[in-house]
């Protein structure tokens, strides 16, 4: 999923770094998690994973890739009995359930909350002019997140099964979008991958490592992740670094992810949905610092990692100081590397970017 922030042209720079400090594996809490791409790689390399974010569209990735070790089994009861090949197995497939949804994704009416407001069919849509998805994939995007719903309601799908579910919609509807990679506004044309159909592609869990214990997902600001987990070996923290509110740029994922079983109040140009509570203090520079103090204060870690970029609303010393306070001072390091930067628009009269890369600022420090 496009993503600002995303780590995931990162993760060889900072696992070589995770490495040095913690050459044995154990746990890890990465509380500002997003797509989950580090927390993923973490798991990958035998680490305890305890993952969280505010966004429940982040939850639905972590359960997706962290939480589960493996794709789970499905009741055949989800689907008709002549769509399961004249087996009478109790349950079915990951893939299986895929293929199916696939086949009959779209609504029963062929219409839904998402091709009213997020597409040029519905009346709302037309009014405003939102063009997020085709006609066509909103309707499937619209029929497959109902089933969810109603599986989950009626059906009694399980917590885990239905994220995953959702996580996968999540990745197909992004890939069908018709943005430029966030959602805080949409293509006044279509673009040729919002002309293709949505497909929805199996999420591969990573298998848990030997000897590793369960991972888990968490919603939930980060400060109320780290006191509720307890001591752990690493934090992993990941901050969001300017004043991009991630509810408004991602606020479609979010609704994908919250469904429509009671229809949320949008409002605006872009069809934004109510994300009272969700509106991030690192966001804000003035609120930023005690942001930073909070976090570092809740942390009970051996070692705590600290990723920010350059041009973020704290300073490199503030963050150098902060950490030297919260640990052993001398155990302070300062690792960094120029990353490409993620551009969702090009530079004009509103934007003007000062260069095309930035600098990835990794801030270690080991507690006592």
């Amino acid at each position: 999923m496009r993503y600002l922030g995303n780590k995931t042209k990162l993760i060889p720079f900072l696992m070589r770094h995770v490495r040095r400090i913690a050459p044995r594996a154990g746990v890890a809490c990465d509380p500002f998690a997003g797509t989950a791409s580090v927390s993923m790689a973490l798991k990958e390399a035998g680490w305890t994973v305890h993952a969280g974010d505010l966004l429940a569209s982040s939850y639905a990735l972590q359960v997706a890739r962290v939480e589960l070790d493996h794709p789970p089994r499905f009741p055949a009861s989800l689907i008709p009995p002549d769509a399961r090949n004249g087996r009478s197995a109790e349950d079915i497939g990951y893939r299986s359930l895929l293929g199916w949804l696939s086949d009959h994704g779209e609504g029963e009416d062929g219409h839904g909350f998402v091709s009213e407001h997020y597409t040029l069919q519905g009346a709302a849509g037309r009014a405003h002019g939102r063009m997020y998805f085709s006609p066509e994939n909103g309707r499937r995007i619209d029929g497959i997140r109902t089933r969810i719903e109603r599986w989950t309601r009626e059906a009694g799908l399980g917590r885990a099964e239905a994220q995953l579910l959702i996580a996968t919609l999540i990745e197909a509807a992004d890939r069908v979008a018709n943005t430029t990679g966030v959602y805080a506004s949409f293509v006044k044309t279509m673009q040729p991958n919002a002309l293709r159909p949505l497909e929805l592609r199996p999420i591969e869990p990573i298998p848990r490592g030997n000897g590793a214990g369960p991972c888990t997902a968490f919603q939930g600001s980060a400060t109320r992740r780290l006191r509720t987990i307890g001591p752990v070996d690493l934090v992993y923290l990941d901050p969001p670094y300017n004043s991009r509110q991630y509810p408004s740029y991602y606020h479609i994922p979010e609704l994908l992810a919250l469904g429509w079983a009671t229809p949320p109040e949008i409002r605006g140009k872009t069809g934004l949905i109510p994300d009272d509570g969700l509106r991030s203090d690192w966001c804000r520079k003035h609120r930023a610092p005690e942001a930073l103090h909070d976090v570092l204060e809740a942390a009970d870690a051996r070692h705590i990692l600290f990723s920010y970029y350059d041009e973020g609303l704290l300073d490199r010393s503030e963050i150098e100081r902060a950490l030297r306070e919260r640990g052993v001072a001398d155990t302070y390091r300062f690792f960094h590397r120029p990353y490409r930067r993620y551009r969702s628009d090009a530079d004009g009269p509103r934007r003007n970017y000062r260069r095309d890369d930035v600098r990835a600022h990794l801030h270690y420090v080991r507690c006592a």
